[in-house]
This record gives C-alpha cells, structure tokens and sequence, in this order.
C-alpha cells in the first residue's frame, strides 16, 4: 500500500479576471494502475466540500477575514491559506504506477443558493445510513464521504464516480463553474515542484504543487 501527499503552493490566474470568477476550489485527481493493472483515481477537492469551503479571491470581499488574494499580483497567497487547507494526503492506495494528475479549477458562485444545493445533492446521493455516519463537526470533504460509504455499505469504495463527484462540488447544479482544467503525464517520479499552466476562463492559470509518494 501506498500514501501519495500533495501540497499546492501557488495558484496564478488571468490579471483580468473578473471578480465573480475569484473563489476557487480546485479538484485533484491523480490516475494510476493498482496492482491487477486496472486504473484508479484517488481525488479531492481544496480547501473541501463546504459551503464557504473555497479560496477568496474577489477583490470585493478583500476586508473579509477568509480573503486570501495577493496584494499586488493575481495569485492566492499561499502564506495565508493554512497548510490544512491546500494539502491532500492519499492513504491506503494500491498504487503500482503513476500515470497522470489532473487538475480541474472551479469558481464557487455562493449567489446560486450553494447551501441549499450543496445540502440537497449530499442527500440525494448518499443512503440514510452513509449520511448518519457522517461527522458534522468535521471538514465535509471526499474522503469523509467515500468512508461513510465504505461502512454503510461494507463494501471497499476504489473511488467515487466522478458524477457524483460533481453534484458534490455543485457543477452539475450550476454553483461551481469549471474555469480551467489541466492534466499533466507522470512517465517516473513527480517533478518537485510540478507546475500545470494553460489557457482557461479569460486567459492563462497555472498551478504548483509538491507531490511526495511513500
């Protein structure tokens, strides 16, 4: 078995992006063969699930306390988003071989009644019994759902159907729009740091990461 621990350590996105675009939750997949040869994923969404669960960026929102946006440059800055809330650790994982990670950056559009969609689509996807087992007083976030799963059900979950996926992030109900999306080939071990760039919503992002595999 094997542990896969990945921390985000810059985020850049388009100088002229419009402000209603600014709060950001990126959704981390990484793809790889288990030991049969099939392929799996292992994904999370940063900083979680939510529904003030995202970084803000807006410079309208800047005297808020959860505002995290550069002071001069269009990036969040890292020195004010806690390390708990830019890293994923991946346990437990029948990892044989790295083949890809992929990054998919969503805006979180609150305006949209996220609490009530959110609130409706963690129902309607999950049975009574995943949702009781459920900790209220913990960060809703893939992996807790995935485990709630697994013991309601008894049976081991590989990994959560990406439909589902996005009902829970809000893509499939319009409260997160997909706003950049960027996959990047692992042929051996990860470059440190490992940098994804490329055109999306009105210009280009790019993305940093350290990604440590034990």
């Amino acid at each position: 078995m094997a542990s896969i621990d990945i921390t985000v350590t810059d985020l850049t996105f388009p100088a002229n992006l419009e402000d209603k675009y600014c709060k950001f939750r990126p959704l981390i997949s990484v793809r790889y063969k288990d030991s049969q040869g099939q392929t799996a994923y292992a994904r999370e969404a940063l900083p979680g699930l939510g529904p003030r669960d995202y970084w803000e960026c807006e410079k309208g929102n800047k005297k808020k306390d959860n505002y995290v946006r550069h002071d001069t440059l269009p990036k969040v800055d890292m020195d004010k988003v806690d390390v708990s809330q830019r890293e994923i650790i991946f346990n437990g994982l029948d990892l044989q071989t790295l083949e890809r990670v992929e990054v998919e950056l969503f805006d979180v559009d609150i305006k949209s009644g996220w609490e009530k969609i959110a609130s409706t689509a963690l129902n309607q996807a999950l049975n009574q019994n995943a949702l009781m087992l459920i900790n209220p007083a913990l960060p809703l976030t893939l992996r807790v759902i995935k485990e709630a799963v697994e013991k309601a059900t008894g049976k081991k979950v590989e990994e959560l159907e990406k439909g589902l996926i996005y009902k829970l992030i809000g893509k499939e109900d319009g409260a997160a729009r997909s706003i950049w999306v960027r996959s990047q080939d692992l042929t051996g071990p990860p470059a440190q740091p490992l940098t994804l760039a490329g055109p999306g919503k009105q210009g280009n992002y790019s993305l940093t990461l350290k990604m440590e595999v034990s």
